[in-house]
This record gives structure tokens, C-alpha cells and sequence, in this order.
């Protein structure tokens, strides 16, 4: 049995998949109940309730699992208390290996929900656990709440530049790599950056141009229109000031990693923008 936790959300929904098509049972742990049957029409065959940050209920989710893929909530205050609590009961479940879901440029300061994952890997690196820590990039999909937007308006937006370049990894790759790095010892003690290739928003309005026939441009969603939407989703202050950090820095760094060990662990290139647009839009988007 494998652990997915936060597995309601858009990575838990590839992992777990992937997880069970490579032949794996997967405890899903959400912290309401509300994604079970989602989870479950996924292929998980369990799916338990608790808080990342109740170590009881941590504990409690791990018994009898030999590893765990660890993805913490999103821009959460209490990174470092999930993360203790999740190598505590990885300990005590004697887990085979406990999967990391990290994140790039976790070293960066100026991105501050990133930096608190890197004391994280820190305290994994020296608990003693058996571990893998994968630094993902951002997502594909991260558009798609928009995607009927843009089709209307002609306009793809996000909230940073239109030239800053972003590694941009397609969830399906994601879980196709989680569910390879966790069933080979191998990849234990690894550190691993998993990047799609990089692109701009400039270049993705290109692209969709061409895969849907009709002129998309680029645009920059104004920092107080994404707030605003963050702080009607029900964001905390904390997560509106990573979010408000982590556009500038995109904004004026970027956000590139190396594809390399991403096509490594798949034996294949990533895939493109391209590939993903024109497969979204055949499923009826």
C-alpha cells in the first residue's frame, strides 16, 4: 500500500492514477471527505480523512503503508509542521521510502513558499527516513481554468510576464514519474528537478493559435484582478503573499529548469506545449 496525501488536489489526481495503473494499492489522505469518490473513481482503494497537521491522524494514515508520496497543501503556513509530522509517522511506519513532492528553485529566498520546502528536505534529508525528493516545476495545467476564457476572448493570460520563461510540466508526466521513482529503490537518496520545457506566454499564445485557427494573444492578468480571485477561493494572507512573490520573481527571473532528468526517468522527451494543447482540445475543451 502506497500514501498519497493531499490527494484531492491536481497532483494527488495524477499521482494516484498513475500509482495504480503501475499495479500499486494507494491510501489516498484528503483532508475532507468530499473528494472520496473522485479518488476512488481514480482507482485508490482506500481513501482516509485527517489533517496534515494533526500528527495523530498522520500517523494513523501511514500504519501499514511501505511508502508514502508526500505532497504538502499549497502555500501553507504550517509547511514545516506537515512536514515533521509526515517524516514522524514515516518512522514509525518503518516506510521503504518516503517521496518528497518538493519544488524547483527551493533555495530562492525571494520565494517564500518554496524556501520553508527547503528545511523540509533538509529535516528529511537528516531523519533517518529512506527518501526521494523530487523538485517539480510548474504545471500545464495550470491553465485551464482559463482555457474557456481565452477561447472566448482570444486572449491566454497569467499572472506574470509575457516574456518570463517557465519550465512547464504536464501532470501526466508527473505522475508517470512519481509512479516510476517510487517503485525503484534506485532513486533512493536522489534529489531529482522533473521540468517540462520552458516557454513563455508569449510563445504559448503562438501555439494555440495554431491549434485552434484563430488568433490568441498573450496577456498579463493584472496582480490585484489574481489576488482578488485567490482571496474569493478562500486564500489566506499567507498564501496571497507567496502568491504576490512568487509572480514578481517569475515576473523578473522566471521559473527554468533542465529537461533532463525528467526525459531520464521516462525514457522519452517530456511533453511539449504543443502536444498538451492539441490533447486538451481533443477532449472537448
Amino acid at each position: 500500500m502506497i500514501l498519497v496525501t493531499s490527494a484531492g488536489g491536481k497532483t494527488g489526481k495524477a499521482v494516484v492514477p498513475a500509482l495504480v495503473a503501475h499495479g500499486h494499492a494507494v491510501r489516498a489522505l484528503v483532508r475532507s471527505g468530499t473528494a472520496a469518490a473522485a479518488l476512488k473513481a481514480l482507482g485508490a482503494a482506500e481513501v482516509v480523512t485527517g489533517d496534515l497537521a494533526d500528527a495523530a491522524a498522520v500517523e494513523r494514515a501511514t500504519r501499514g503503508v511501505r511508502a508514502i508520496y508526500y505532497i504538502p497543501p499549497n502555500m501553507s503556513p504550517n509547511e514545516g509542521l506537515h512536514g515533521a509530522n509526515i517524516i514522524a509517522a514515516a518512522r514509525a511506519a518503518g516506510v521503504d521510502r518516503l517521496v518528497f513532492h518538493s519544488v524547483l528553485h527551493c533555495q530562492v529566498q525571494a520565494l517564500r513558499h518554496h524556501w520553508n520546502r527547503l528545511f523540509v528536505e533538509e529535516a528529511l534529508i537528516e531523519s533517518g527516513v529512506p527518501f526521494t525528493i523530487l523538485q517539480a516545476s510548474s504545471y500545464m495545467q495550470n491553465m485551464l481554468p482559463g482555457w474557456a476564457r481565452m477561447v472566448e476572448t482570444g486572449e491566454h493570460t497569467m499572472g506574470f510576464a509575457v516574456d518570463a520563461r517557465i519550465s512547464l510540466i504536464d501532470l501526466v508526466d508527473l505522475g508517470e514519474a512519481a509512479a516510476r521513482v517510487i517503485a525503484d529503490p534506485g532513486y533512493a537518496a536522489a534529489i531529482l528537478e522533473i521540468n517540462g520545457p520552458a516557454i513563455t506566454t508569449t510563445e504559448k499564445a503562438a501555439i494555440l493559435t495554431r491549434v485552434l485557427g484563430r488568433p490568441i494573444r498573450a496577456g498579463q492578468t493584472p496582480l490585484a484582478t489574481v489576488l482578488d480571485h485567490a482571496r474569493h477561493a478562500g486564500a489566506s494572507d499567507h498564501a496571497l503573499d507567496c502568491l504576490a512573490r512568487m509572480l514578481d520573481h517569475y515576473s523578473r527571473h522566471g521559473f527554468e529548469g533542465s529537461t533532463k532528468v525528467l526525459s531520464w526517468i521516462l525514457g522519452r522527451p517530456p511533453t511539449d506545449f504543443e502536444t498538451f494543447a492539441r490533447r486538451i482540445l481533443a477532449a472537448g475543451a
